[in-house]
């Protein structure tokens, strides 16, 4: 899909009465998760709906871009949230809108920050270091064609502001799992990579350059490891669920797109958001059994094939949920589900309230290294508030039911 942007620029009869098909929807449903829960949940989502928020404050941060002047040519635009929220596939939908809108569009890695024969590289530039005796020496292999030299250059700053001044619009950067950023803290290669971010932070590339960073809770802290402590307003985004709406679109169009479902599907939509709660994870664990559900039925929604949908969805469900508490030592659970079973769904904590919990159980220190785990895993998630909260109500529940009062799982 990144390449792709950087150069573009009669009623049938019923299920059960066919032959062959006896427990047709719990063969579909098993076959749809058999890959032992991997959930296809990462990448450009097959159907998008909502985030309007976020795509138009997007939108207008690079028209503050593109319109130039000193402070508003490039900033950082952060999107972060637990794992499961949808960042990825939002991250997509930003970088083909900055496409369509005439911007040259890159994906990169950390080591772009640093090196620029990578930074050139996923520009699709072939860069040619000047070593002491004037050798040329070709350091990258170009991946396109249409690539072009910098020969000469010898950083990530100057690399950016030739890539930066040769679109009419703009440079659009795209760095997914940021809170990575920590591993360059107290590296080698910190100050280069600090220097690249302020550039294009604030606006100091000399052309329209904005990086479109993704990743879990914990990468505001990260990008602050890296001296980027200040973001414009509205540049901060902490992902959470999907209204209702766009939850039903994208359920629907599953359903009735990929599993080509006949007649009115209000049923199994009504009973799968029941489930999922606006979360996106939780979404595809239930409309991709679904889909193969309703295909294997050729089109029909049978309150069998609901049934096998749904007891499908909730096993990928629970296994989300112990994926998230799996580093997390028992007393920290007990601790956890002990707090959470006194608060209602979706209350809040302060971070300091989080501490205290934890701190029943552990030294200070100890809760504030468990404490960065919990939002590392999705736990809890910072709110538009800056508070923090399990970010899926049956989660909440989950947690509740699993170590309120040193219960075990079974």
């Amino acid at each position: 899909m990144w390449k792709r942007i950087r150069h573009r620029l009669g009623l049938k009869k019923k299920a059960r009465d066919l032959p062959g098909t006896a427990h047709v929807p719990e063969k579909a449903a098993l076959a749809a998760s058999a890959a032992s829960g991997n959930i296809d949940d990462r990448g450009p989502a097959k159907y998008f709906h909502g985030r309007k928020e976020v795509l138009s404050s997007f939108a207008d941060r690079r028209a503050r871009a593109s319109a130039g002047g000193p402070s508003a040519q490039g900033t950082t635009f952060l999107i972060q949230g637990a794992p499961g929220a949808g960042k990825t596939a939002l991250l997509h939908r930003c970088a083909e809108e900055a496409a369509q809108d005439d911007w040259l569009v890159a994906k990169i890695d950390l080591h772009a920050l640093y090196d620029p024969a990578s930074m050139a590289s996923w520009l699709d530039q072939s860069y040619i270091a000047r070593a002491s005796r004037q050798v040329e020496i070709d350091l990258k292999v170009v991946r396109s064609t249409r690539s072009k030299e910098t020969g000469g250059i010898t950083n990530v700053s100057q690399l950016l502001r030739e890539a930066a001044s040769s679109t009419a619009r703009g440079l659009l950067l795209v760095l997914d799992e940021v809170q990575t950023l920590v591993k360059l803290a107290a590296s080698p290669h910190e100050l280069d990579a600090t220097s690249t971010l302020n550039l294009i932070h604030n606006g100091e590339v000399g052309c329209s350059a904005i990086l479109l960073a993704g990743g879990l809770g914990t990468s505001e802290a990260a990008f602050n490891s890296l001296g980027v402590s200040r973001f414009y307003d509205g540049c901060v985004v902490n992902l959470g669920r999907l209204p209702p709406e766009p939850e039903r679109a994208i359920i629907r169009d599953w359903l009735v797109q990929d599993g080509g479902a006949e007649g009115d599907a209000t049923a199994w939509i009504d009973a799968i958001a029941r489930e999922t709660h606006g979360w996106p994870q939780h979404i595809i664990a239930f409309v991709e059994p679904a889909a193969g559900v309703v295909r294997a039925c050729h089109g029909q929604m049978t309150p069998d094939g609901l049934e096998a949908v749904l007891r499908q969805g909730q096993q990928r469900k629970e296994k989300y949920y112990f994926a998230r508490i799996q580093e997390l030592t028992e007393p920290g659970r007990m601790v956890l589900g002990r707090a959470l079973s006194t608060m209602p769904t979706d209350s809040s904590f302060r971070d300091s309230e989080v501490l205290d919990i934890l701190s029943e159980e552990y030294s200070r220190a100890e809760a504030q290294q468990i404490f960065e785990l919990i939002l590392h895993k999705g736990i809890l998630a910072k709110t538009l508030r800056g508070r923090f909260a399990v970010p899926i109500p049956s989660m909440h529940h989950w947690l509740v039911e699993q170590y309120h009062l040193g219960k075990r799982p079974s």
